[in-house]
């Protein structure tokens, strides 16, 4: 009995416990259960229209007249900047724009002027050794001519008087005379041709030395740069893309480094950066429409002046590659436009007539093809009310187009409606494939 009572109090706890389970699982499966959300697609009816193709690119501001400072041709390794004229100054012809330190060419000067009289000297210590030795040389040759004189006087010749030695004797010394005036004669043209070389070598050496010296004071006259024309000072055009070195009093620099532009502010131009799949249309004179960026409530126009051949990075971390282009403006504005000043241009590159186009937007991609949504005829026993049951995919080729709208040159015909606000794409597809899956079973 009491063992029948405990069952039945464990039972009734149980259930109880059960109860309350139930219960509290209410509300949570409210979470659980997916709710169905309801998809309102907009449509557009496509038609034949004119398009208009623009090309989009960023840029910035430089002058079309441009006069590069450089360094200028002086024999020295570098010269040291003494002083300069600050960035963006506006300057005068004839104006200081940059005086570099004298210091190591008036060393080479001082250098090139020693040389030269070191030259002289040696010249004239030559010339008076030339004529020295010239002299002792003329000398010799008179005494032998003397000496050839007495031999030829008194040579014995009588045998009966001298004996054969002497007479002999007589004789060599007459023929040996006789080669001494020949040797100094030999020796005299020898020595001319001796000093005329080392005369032409010191002549060199001091030809050299006064050129130098020129060089050097040409140089010296060259040591402050002046401005060739009205202009306005751009360090910054020499930035060459990734590295700039910079520029001021102080700084070292070599024969021929640029220093600075000098630009003429009333001739300005837009160089523009294109990228290299949308420059296919890019045809020089297309006309384009610029905005500052300092300024975007003007538009300026222009055209397109010249195009790169060939396609660069502009960053060289980036495989992105831009054709270089610069656009001529019509109108130029010196108070807005300054040197560096970024900008967003736009290419007016083609019209096309009666074509169709759609948004970007309502074209969903799906392994390298574009597909747009178009909507079926309705079917009246047709009653359910899901996009897929309204709408079907439509593989479409692209043509020309900008970032907002393109054309599409198949796949689509005029009259037909699309949606603007396909769901995503890997949905959609799937919600195709199980419709059709309904089908075949029905």
């Amino acid at each position: 009995m009491k063992k029948l009572k405990k069952f039945v109090s464990l039972s009734f706890l149980f259930l109880l416990l059960v109860a309350v389970g139930v219960v509290a699982f209410q509300p949570v499966k409210q979470f659980l259960v997916p709710v169905q959300s309801e998809f309102t697609p907009i449509t557009l009816s496509i038609k034949p229209q004119d398009f208009l193709v623009k090309i989009q690119a960023d840029g910035e501001l430089q002058s079309a007249e441009t006069t590069k400072i450089l360094v200028p041709n002086v024999p020295a390794q570098n010269l040291r900047i003494a002083s300069l004229v600050a960035d963006g100054r506006t300057v005068k012809k004839g104006d200081l724009l940059i005086e570099f330190d004298p210091t190591e060419l008036n060393l080479q000067f001082l250098e090139q002027k020693s040389n030269l009289e070191i030259a002289n000297y040696k010249i004239n210590k030559s010339e008076l050794a030339a004529e020295v030795d010239k002299s002792d040389l003329v000398k010799d040759k008179k005494v032998s001519e003397l000496e050839l004189e007495n031999i030829a006087q008194f040579q014995p010749r009588d045998e009966m008087i001298y004996t054969r030695r002497q007479i002999l004797e007589g004789e060599l010394n007459k023929d040996y005379t006789q080669k001494k005036i020949v040797f100094a004669d030999a020796r005299l043209d020898l020595k001319g041709k001796v000093y005329s070389l080392d005369e032409a070598i010191l002549l060199l050496e001091r030809q050299n030395a006064t050129s130098k010296i020129n060089q050097a004071e040409k140089a010296l006259s060259s040591l402050k740069l002046t401005s060739p024309s009205d202009g306005v000072i751009d360090q910054n055009s020499q930035s060459g893309g990734y590295w700039r070195m910079s520029i001021m009093p102080g700084s070292n620099v070599y024969v021929g480094m640029p220093l600075f532009d000098l630009i003429n502010p009333n001739k300005m131009e837009a160089k523009c950066y294109v990228l290299e799949k949308d420059a296919g249309s890019l045809k020089v004179d297309q006309k384009v429409s610029v905005i500052l960026d300092p300024f975007p409530d003007k538009e300026f126009s222009g055209k397109v002046k010249n195009i790169d051949k060939l396609a660069r990075p502009i960053d060289r971390n980036s495989p992105v590659k831009y054709f270089q282009t610069t656009i001529s403006l019509d109108n130029v504005e010196p108070e807005v436009m300054k040197s560096g000043i970024k900008l967003k241009a736009q290419v007016l590159a083609q019209e096309l007539k009666n074509v169709l186009v759609v948004p970007r937007s309502a074209l969903v991609e799906k392994d390298g093809k574009f597909f747009a949504y178009v909507q079926k005829p309705k079917v009246a026993e047709n009653t359910e009310d899901n996009f897929a049951s309204q709408f079907e995919a439509k593989a479409v080729t692209l043509g020309q187009g900008d970032l907002i709208q393109v054309v599409v040159t198949e796949g689509l015909t005029s009259g037909q409606v699309i949606a603007l606000n396909p769901p995503d794409a890997k949905q959609s597809f799937s919600s195709d494939k199980k419709s059709k899956k309904e089908e075949k079973k029905n």
